[in-house]
């Protein structure tokens, strides 16, 4: 009784902000008070900032615990039920319901005195007729252009404030571009991938010999039998969807070469990269994933198991998400995060979410792009939502938010027909269909192509010195590339 009296003591001496700073942590999923658990890491050195010391928080947390009746339950139990809870692929459950309220409703089925008439699960939205998967689906006319960059280089003096063009030999042709951490790779319309930038981690999938040759941008294709469609990079990664034998795989760097990815078990029709994880649409309508499972973004590995060097294989093996009743069209990688969309617009997510990255639960979403904090989509009414952290004006709602959005809320300021939402770390980027490019958030780096540096940036601005439409946008770790059709001068 004396610990209890001790326990809501500590609570009653908090502000009224402290409390609704600890309230806000705990509904986004502070489920346990061991120091080691990255949730609570993470959120206790943001209740910090107000003032809140680790007792305090322990305490709150504790006096939660027993307010919601979940230190009634066995504490191995309890923590393999917020683990649980945690692991969205391996629950199937779709994004948009908290995490308390999953767990409540867990306790509810689970608790002797609110046993009764179970009620039924929610059926599944009802699923669209999904296209045959017998064969890959045509490739879709990609319009060509000249890649442009802004954003830090290689060396302190090669600083691109404005886009500026990438050259490329006499004759090449590309038609997407893909920014990691600190490398680029551009896809050309024979399908040949040419890379440049960092190549400390094979990044580059090619020999170089110094950082000059590093800098050149040079291709990497493999074989002429192999032809990409499609490149991502991720932090010191490049993935490949590579078109052979008319059936497309998957080819991911390894060290200075490409080496296939095996274990798929349908073509793959499209890949996203994070930080250090990979994800793959099938054209079964299924999303596999492999790589650092860390902070939960495969959707498939338990965090704890991930940590152990034996499960090494396992992650390097492509899983398949659990949610069988799901029917994706679309899936989406953030620095340590995955986003799925369904036929029926259900949106699911897993990894990191301290900070409400997997806050996205609207539907009539049609491109979702994802960033280490934040996260923004492009609806079908053509308007832009946002949400997640916004410390760095990434979110665009005109000011600075130390408190995550876990609603998303509308990006003012933005023309109605955008056609195309991206994001890095901390910026976001919009094209429109007239090939204008806004963006905002962190510019401390020169990456919002304004011209100069600017450490915050929270409402949209346009991107200056575009020599022409911007057909696609890719933003990396700290610089960005732009696909610009030269055929059309700018508006």
């Amino acid at each position: 009784m004396g610990v209890l009296k001790n326990m809501f003591t500590a609570v009653k001496m908090l502000t009224k902000e402290q409390k609704a700073r600890l309230l806000s942590l705990w509904e986004r999923g502070l489920m346990t008070t061991n120091r080691r658990h990255p949730y609570i890491s993470a959120l206790a050195e943001e209740a910090a900032e107000v003032g809140v010391s680790w007792h305090q928080t322990a305490s709150f947390v504790k006096a939660q615990r027993v307010k919601t009746g979940l230190n009634r339950l066995d504490p191995e139990v309890a923590g393999l039920l917020v683990t649980a809870v945690q692991a969205l692929g391996d629950l199937r459950v779709c994004r948009g319901t908290s995490l308390e309220n999953t767990l409540e409703d867990i306790m509810a089925i689970m608790s002797p005195a609110s046993r009764g008439p179970r009620q039924p699960w929610p059926a599944p939205s009802e699923q669209r007729p999904s296209l045959p998967s017998a064969e890959c689906p045509p490739l879709p006319p990609r319009p060509t252009g000249q890649p442009m960059a802004f954003g830090p280089g290689q060396g302190d003096d090669d600083d691109r404030l404005l886009p500026t063009p990438v050259a490329f030999p006499t004759g090449t042709t590309i038609v997407d571009v893909a920014a990691g951490a600190m490398h680029s790779a551009f896809l050309t319309s024979a399908g040949e991938i040419w890379t440049a930038g960092c190549n400390d981690d094979g990044s580059l999938a090619r020999v170089t010999s110094d950082e000059e040759d590093c800098q050149v941008v040079a291709s990497t294709s493999p074989s002429p039998a192999r032809v990409a469609a499609q490149v991502a990079c991720g932090d010191s990664f490049t993935a490949v969807l590579d078109t052979l034998a008319g059936r497309r795989q998957g080819a991911a760097q390894h060290g200075p070469l490409l080496v296939e990815v095996t274990g798929l078990e349908a073509p793959a029709r499209k890949i996203s990269a994070g930080a250090q994880h990979l994800a793959v649409l099938t054209t079964d309508n299924r999303v596999f994933t492999l790589g650092c499972a860390g902070r939960g973004q495969l959707g498939s590995i338990r965090e704890r198991l991930a940590e152990k060097k034996s499960s090494r294989e396992l992650l390097m093996t492509p899983r398949p998400w659990s949610a069988t009743a799901a029917n994706f069209t679309d899936v989406v990688c953030g620095g340590y995060n995955t986003i799925a969309i369904t036929s029926t617009d259900d949106v699911f997510g897993c990894g990191a979410n301290h900070l409400c990255q997997l806050a996205l639960s609207q539907r009539g979403v049609t491109q979702v792009a994802i960033g280490d904090y934040h996260g923004i989509a492009l609806c079908y009414t053509g308007h832009v939502i946002a949400w997640g952290g916004g410390r760095d004006g990434a979110l665009g709602v005109g000011r600075l938010i130390d408190t995550p959005l876990s609603r998303p809320q509308p990006v003012p300021g933005l023309p109605p027909n955008i056609r195309q939402a991206a994001a890095g770390p901390r910026v976001s980027f919009c094209r429109t269909s007239e090939g204008h490019v806004y963006s905002w958030g962190s510019g401390v780096c020169g990456q919002l192509g304004t011209g100069q540096e600017e450490l915050e940036v929270p409402a949209p601005v346009p991107v200056k010195g575009l020599p022409g439409p911007a057909q696609n946008i890719s933003a990396g770790g700290q610089h960005v590339l732009l696909l610009c059709d030269l055929r059309i001068p700018p508006g």
